[in-house]
């Protein structure tokens, strides 16, 4: 035993003698990753705090750093190093990162990772996982995205932290849609209108029979973590055709679960535009297999979606006319799209309140037209759209929308895919609309679904890069996620935290008939929707209309218990720092 020890030190050595200087630097690399990864773990301060620092941590920092490099010296191969080097600066990355709600900190440490495993070449496995691995994994990682999810929206739910705008209309929406089969609602315009006067969305009918089973908000948010995470099985089918590994799959899908446009809009509560995500996935697998009955099912289901939904129909009919072999049918779907666009906006000027044009391109508008002058605008004056794309506040969504797929959706040669990063500029970067490049709203579930195709189409094209770039857009995907959505699993202690906070709430709000009408606070508009009539509080004019006022006073507002205090209301109900109620003596 002593002489094999002997042996197989002496060898080792022989070995570190002959390294060359990146091979020591590798090592280096990861022994000092690995200390600090350590004391990250073992500090209770935060990495922002000075409490952080201390001179006892430095002499312990470089001291671990010596030992793990001796380590490091007697691992033999250098994919092995490479590989445990990249990981365990994400982990160190990851560690610092969670709970900071710091996006751009996350992308700054992903730009590190990346530079890492350019400098590191790394290698990963050649050996396959198996079939079996794959569907538990992919299955595991599709309940825990949901449990995520559809847990947290609706503790925020229970707890009164959803907005009127944007979950209180369309939980009312819903209510009515159970009650009439119509998509009516009194508090997204502050007067009974259908929610089509807005928005083209007959997609919500999808989710009807799933709310008549169980009636109740709840049920909504649930939905849409499944809508949204369901994009997986598309990727899936799109992996398979492009001979993707299982394992390169596998990261895929993990990459889809963890990518901020679609994680975070579902945070901003229900829209219709959580179903871009798959329809865009599957439309462009069907195209890419001619199957034309498919595509126009795909395609119609699209533009149930919303008016500019027909952006992305027309935009990937485009792609395909210019790239696919089924040229005749791309040609139909485009013509369908844009007489699918001028119908549905012509409805909707008609009928209801027009596209909101001028609210989101307005720079572009000198003339009082519409979206025909973004265009016009766009062709005289090149240079004042690059510079609205190109803003200062602009460059971190970028980076939120690319740095997850490792940059992926710009590594092709192919011009023709450049077509596809239209909907990014048009919908998300040259409007002056603020949230329309915020990755927290759901305007980017679209854009966001191209990109990702535009990954998988170019990783097909990388041959023996291929592994390396997919697994650093995984760990840049952990490393995004962990800067920005995972703070949200806070919230899980700030529930148990706020029981008699809620409990309170409870019993003041259930002293509401069911059939009466209400002017409520903003955060108790989805919990109080339920019902024929309700209105924002904070902006409706029909307040003294209303048989009950309820008022939020857990956070500063406008409106003030004080305004009620009169002989034309009764104190119902007065929890002081939580909720007031009073009753309109003045109706009946």
């Amino acid at each position: 035993m002593k002489e094999r020890a002997i042996a197989f030190f002496g060898a080792r050595l022989a070995a570190v003698r002959a390294f060359g200087m990146r091979q020591y630097l590798l090592r280096l690399l990861l022994a000092f990753f690995a200390s600090i990864f350590i004391y990250a773990l073992g500090n209770p301060a935060s990495f922002t705090e000075t409490a952080f620092y201390s001179d006892a941590q430095l002499f312990g920092v470089i001291l671990l750093t010596a030992v793990f490099f001796l380590a490091a010296l007697m691992i033999p191969r250098d994919r092995a190093v490479s590989l445990a080097l990249v990981v365990t600066a994400t982990a160190y990355f990851a560690e610092c990162a969670i709970g900071t709600n710091d996006y751009a900190f996350a992308l700054g440490a992903s730009l590190v990772v990346i530079a890492l495993a350019v400098y590191a070449d790394i290698s990963p496995r050649e050996r396959d996982i198996g079939t079996k691995t794959l569907y538990i994994g992919a299955g595991v990682l599709f309940a825990l995205s949901i449990l995520f999810v559809g847990g947290l929206c609706c503790l925020y739910y229970r707890n009164y932290y959803t907005q009127t705008y944007d979950f209180g209309i369309f939980s009312q929406m819903f209510y009515y849609m159970r009650e009439t089969g119509k998509c009516l609602t009194t508090c997204e315009r502050d007067g009974l209108l259908s929610h089509f006067a807005v928005h083209f969305s007959p997609i919500y009918y999808l989710l009807l029979p799933f709310y008549f089973l169980i009636p109740t908000p709840e049920t909504l948010l649930v939905l849409q973590a499944i809508i949204a995470a369901s994009g997986v099985i598309p990727l899936f089918f799109l992996c398979r055709r492009f001979a993707f590994s299982r394992r390169a799959t596998l990261a895929f899908a993990a990459i889809y679960l963890l990518y901020p446009a679609f994680l975070e809009p579902n945070f901003y509560y229900l829209h219709e535009n959580c179903f871009l995500a798959p329809i865009i996935l599957w439309l462009c697998y069907f195209f890419l297999g001619d199957r034309v009955w498919p595509i126009l099912a795909a395609s119609v289901l699209l533009i149930m979606v919303k008016e500019d939904a027909t952006v992305y129909l027309a935009v990937i009919a485009l792609y395909f006319l210019l790239t696919g072999k089924r040229k005749w049918t791309a040609l139909g779907v485009l013509l369908l799209a844009v007489s699918s666009f001028v119908l549905i906006t012509q409805l909707m000027g008609s009928f209801g309140e027009g596209v909101m044009s001028d609210s989101r391109y307005g720079d572009y508008i000198y003339d009082g037209g519409g979206l025909l002058t973004v265009i016009k605008a766009c062709l005289q004056n090149p240079a004042y759209a690059v510079r609205q794309i190109l803003r200062q506040e602009k460059l971190i969504f970028i980076l939120q929308m690319l740095a997850p797929l490792a940059f992926l959706p710009l590594a092709s040669r192919t011009p023709a895919r450049l077509v596809l990063l239209i909907p990014l500029l048009l919908v998300n970067l040259m409007t002056s609309y603020v949230y329309q490049y915020n990755i927290g709203f759901q305007y980017v579930y679209g854009s966001g679904a191209l990109l990702f195709f535009l990954a998988i189409v170019n990783a097909h094209e990388l041959d023996r890069h291929r592994a390396r770039v997919i697994l650093c857009a995984l760990l840049c995907s952990v490393l995004v996620f962990s800067g920005g959505a995972a703070h949200r699993i806070g919230f899980i202690n700030q529930h148990n935290l706020t029981e008699d906070m809620r409990l309170e709430m409870n019993t003041a709000l259930s002293m509401i008939p069911e059939d009466a009408s209400v002017a409520a606070s903003t955060f108790l508009v989805a919990n109080l929707s339920e019902r024929d009539v309700i209105y924002e509080l904070e902006s409706t004019k029909h307040a003294k209309e209303c048989e009950y006022i309820v008022i939020d006073l857990r956070f500063e507002s406008s409106v003030k218990p004080s305004r009620y205090e009169n002989s034309s209301y009764e104190c119902l109900y007065y929890a002081d720092g939580i909720v007031a109620i009073y009753k309109n003596l003045t109706v009946q």
